[in-house]
C-alpha cells in the first residue's frame, strides 16, 4: 500500500467531521483541523485549554500528559466552549505519535461532539422521573375517586343526599384531575396547527376565573378577576387560551397551598393590551415564589418544582401553545414574596382560506 504524503494526510484528516489536534509536551498546539479551526479559532501560539476554553485553565487529569508518560490511549468527556462562546460536551481521546525510532514525539487529541447524545440521556432521566411522578399523581387520583365512590355508596345505603353529593363531588373532582392530565400527555404528544377564531379574549379568561373561583375558595384563596377593558377581540385559538390560564391558575393555587408562612393567599388572573395590538395576560400569585437556583430550570421539558405530586407538563403545554402563536411566555419571582406569569398572544389575522 501506498505511504501517504504529510499533505494527503491533513487532507483526510481535515474531511473527518470530528476535532483533531496535535499537542507537544508543552500542551502547545502543533495543528489543528478544519473542524477544529472552524468551531474553535486560529491555534496559533497557544496551548490547547487555551483553544478550547476550559475553565480553570489546564486539566486536573491532562490527557495528553498522560499519553507522553506512559504512551497509551486515554479518554473522558470534557467541556469545552467554541469561539462564538457555546459549551458542547465532547469525548476526548489521547494517542501517542512516536518516530520511526518509537520515541513519543507528540499527541494527537480527537474529540466527538456529544452534546445531542448528552441532551438525550437527559431527556430521556427526565421522562423517567415525570412517569414516575405521574403514576403517583395517577395513584393519588385513584385513591381520590375509591374515597368519593365509597361516600356515594354509604350515602345511598342511608338514604342520605348530602353524603351522596358529597361523595359525587368528590368522584367528579378527581375525574377533572385525572382528564386534565391525559389531555395534557394528548397535547404534547403530537403537533398540531392551532384553531384559530376571533375571540374576546376577556371572555376565556372569565370562564377560567369562574371554573376555579370555587376550588381557590375551598383552599382559602382568593381569585381575583382584573380585565382590561381596552383589550379588542383577537385572533387566538380559545382552547389553546383556556389550557394556557387553567394551567397558569393551577400553578398559582399549588403555589399558595405550599406556602405556610401566610394566613391570606391570592390568585390573579389579569389581561391587558399589548402595544402591537396583541393579548397579554398575567397570573400573579403570593404563594412560596421560585428559588433562584430553580429560575433558570422552570422552562425545561418536563420540570416541575412539586416533587412526587407534579408531572411538568402543564408548563410544556403552556410554552406549546403559545409557539404555536408566534407567542412567549416569561416570569418573575421571588422567594416567599410570589410569582407572576405573563403570556403574550401576538396580533394575528386569520389564515387565508383558499
Amino acid at each position: 500500500m501506498q505511504d501517504l504524503t504529510t499533505g494527503q494526510s491533513e487532507k483526510i484528516l481535515d474531511s473527518l467531521p470530528c476535532y483533531v489536534t496535535l499537542l507537544d509536551r508543552h500542551l502547545e498546539v502543533l495543528w489543528t483541523n478544519d473542524v477544529s479551526r472552524h468551531d474553535f479559532g486560529d491555534p496559533s501560539g497557544k496551548t490547547c485549554f487555551e483553544l478550547y476554553r476550559i475553565r480553570g485553565g489546564k486539566c486536573p487529569e491532562c490527557l495528553v500528559e498522560k499519553s507522553f508518560q506512559d504512551g497509551r490511549v486515554h479518554n473522558k468527556e470534557m467541556t469545552l466552549t467554541t469561539v462564538e462562546g457555546t459549551r458542547i460536551d465532547v469525548l476526548v481521546y489521547s494517542s501517542p505519535v512516536r518516530s520511526a525510532e518509537g520515541e513519543i514525539v507528540s499527541v494527537v487529541e480527537t474529540a466527538v461532539n456529544i452534546t445531542s447524545v448528552k441532551e438525550i440521556q437527559k431527556q430521556l432521566i427526565l421522562l423517567g422521573q415525570t412517569v414516575a411522578g405521574m403514576a403517583h399523581s395517577i395513584k393519588n387520583i385513584m385513591m381520590g375517586l375509591d374515597g368519593g365512590i365509597y361516600v356515594v355508596k354509604k350515602g345511598l345505603e342511608a338514604k342520605n343526599q348530602d353524603e351522596v353529593r358529597e361523595g359525587w363531588e368528590m368522584v367528579l373532582l378527581n375525574f377533572d384531575k385525572i382528564s386534565h392530565i391525559v389531555k395534557d400527555i394528548l397535547y404534547c404528544s403530537k403537533e398540531r396547527e392551532p384553531d384559530l377564531q376571533v375571540i374576546d379574549p376577556n371572555t376565556v379568561a372569565r370562564e377560567v376565573y369562574d371554573l376555579f373561583k370555587d376550588l381557590a375558595a375551598s383552599y382559602s384563596i382568593e381569585l381575583k378577576l382584573e380585565l382590561d377593558p381596552e383589550l379588542e377581540s383577537a385572533v387566538i385559538d380559545p382552547s389553546g387560551l383556556h389550557s394556557v390560564l387553567s394551567n397558569l391558575v393551577s400553578n398559582a393555587m399549588d403555589a399558595c397551598k405550599l406556602d405556610m408562612a401566610k394566613d391570606e393567599h391570592l390568585v390573579e388572573i389579569r389581561s391587558k393590551k399589548g402595544k402591537d395590538g396583541g393579548a397579554i395576560f398575567e397570573v400573579a400569585d403570593n404563594g412560596i415564589g421560585i428559588d433562584k437556583n430553580v429560575k433558570g430550570h422552570v422552562f425545561e421539558d418536563f420540570f416541575t418544582s412539586k416533587g412526587d405530586k407534579g408531572t411538568g407538563l402543564g408548563l410544556m403545554v403552556t410554552q406549546k401553545i403559545l409557539r404555536e402563536h408566534g407567542g412567549s411566555i416569561t416570569f418573575r419571582s421571588r422567594p416567599g414574596r410570589g410569582t407572576t406569569f405573563v403570556a403574550t398572544f401576538p396580533k394575528k389575522d386569520l389564515p387565508r382560506t383558499t
